[in-house]
């Protein structure tokens, strides 16, 4: 045990004393919160007046639309910018109407969109009420908030026009054409929690996209370790004080050490950082994030599982190190141990609009794929207690299993240099072992 404990130690204070690893580990959450602060910061910020014209020969459609860009009701859709937004994001308009569409008008408007003069300006012809189009100008056709919010206010006052010939007011027609807010209650063994659809969408899978990020980087960490080891000899010496099993029991849960201290200090970073970005990530989307949460079960076995995957599949890159004398061959043989990732990534949204369809169950249950599916199968629902307690003893077995397996090709492996080992080598090196 001594040993062991010695190993575990250089392998976790060789990785975290390095120049790389610190910066990595620090510049990871600023890279991050920048990429959430610095984007929103500059599209969200206020625009400025924009200067356009409503041309249409029905004065009473062009002023209607002249009054929705000027009010506040243009920007109360569904689709448009979330209240959060509307203060910064949304322009303001300056607008004025001509009621005599001719060519020469066209051509003048055209100009001064050219010139700078305007921003834009919005074409309707006669039969825009039947055909329920129109076109719009403007000097930057890739600002979409501009071009929304003139598209929506076109809309609106069709929409009000054909109720007020209904016997509408025009409040009643902006109640009527008001955003309708339906939330989700999400009923578990905890109790009934509302959950914003779209919310309880995306945490799951940044969930998912963290422990398949960080069980492949550490495992390639491991796989590593031991290709340099192995071609610089320094394994020859250390194999003279401990056994192989010692010395890759050491590097898998040396280098797994170096993963949680890694996203120990990331979570710790975005604890602190993190309300500017969650803030800056709500005006963004909005109400998406409201209410968004992690139920006890899920919060208390996302550490089991990580340590499940990670050791499952730094098993396998360690039995990948062992076999190669090389990165390049030992890229040749990633993509098979991967497989099972990609195939989670693939099947993550599936599973987590339903995670109680026969391929979720079956995914869950594989050892390979288990760790990340059922960890979101307990993050979106509440699977049976019987599923979840059936994955983590299958991955426990199965793990027992490669252990032996990885450890037997391990010893033999370590030690074999030149060409790269063939399926019936690999298999003699179990026998021998």
């Amino acid at each position: 045990m001594g040993k062991l404990l010695l190993i575990i130690r250089r392998e976790y204070l060789v990785r975290v004393r390095t120049k790389s690893f610190v910066i990595f580990t620090v510049l990871m959450p600023l890279l991050i919160g920048a990429g959430f602060l610095l984007p929103g910061k500059l599209m969200l910020q206020n625009t400025g007046t924009k200067r356009i014209v409503i041309v249409a020969a029905d004065s009473a459609l062009a002023n209607s639309i002249k009054t929705e860009l000027a009010g506040s009701h243009a920007a109360d859709d569904d689709d448009a910018p979330r209240p959060e937004t509307r203060k910064s994001a949304r322009p303001e308009f300056d607008v004025s109407v001509e009621t005599v569409p001719s060519e020469d008008l066209r051509r003048r408007l055209t100009s001064q969109v050219r010139e700078g003069k305007l921003d834009g300006f919005a074409w309707i012809d006669a039969d825009a009420a039947t055909a329920r189009k129109g076109l719009y100008y403007s000097r930057n056709a890739s600002d979409f908030i501009e071009a929304q919010l003139v598209s929506r206010a076109f809309r609106f006052a069709l929409s009000e026009r054909e109720l007020a010939g209904h016997g509408f007011s025009a409040a009643e027609a902006k109640t009527l054409l008001g955003p309708v807010s339906v939330d989700t209650v999400r009923i578990d063994k905890e109790g009934a929690n509302k959950s914003n659809g779209l919310g309880a969408f995306l945490l799951p899978y940044f969930l998912l996209i963290a422990i398949y990020t960080t069980v492949l980087i550490y495992g390639v960490y491991v796989m590593r370790s031991v290709i340099e080891e192995k071609s610089s000899r320094v394994i020859e010496v250390l194999l003279g004080s401990v056994t192989p099993m010692q010395l890759m029991a050491g590097k898998i849960i040396g280098v797994g050490a170096v993963g949680l201290t890694q996203i120990g200090i990331w979570a710790a970073a975005g604890a602190i950082l993190g309300t500017g970005s969650f803030a800056m990530a709500r005006q963004l989307l909005g109400n998406s994030l409201k209410d968004a949460h992690l139920s006890t079960a899920a919060m208390v076995l996302f550490p089991v599982f990580f340590l499940l995957g990670y050791a499952t599949y730094a098993c396998l890159y360690a039995a990948i190190g062992a076999m190669c004398n090389s990165d390049d061959e030992a890229q040749q043989l990633q993509f098979p141990v991967t497989l099972p990732l990609i195939l989670c990534m693939i099947c993550a949204m599936a599973i987590i609009r339903d995670p109680n369809t026969p391929l979720a169950f079956w995914l869950s249950m594989f050892p390979l794929t288990s760790p990340i599916i059922m960890y979101v199968r307990v993050s979106v629902s509440s699977p049976p207690t019987w599923q979840i307690a059936a994955s983590i003893a299958i991955s426990l077995a199965s793990l027992y299993g490669l252990v032996w397996l990885t450890a037997r090709i391990y010893r033999i492996g370590i030690l074999m240099y030149g060409k790269r080992p063939t399926l019936p080598e690999i298999l003699k090196w179990v026998g021998y072992a």
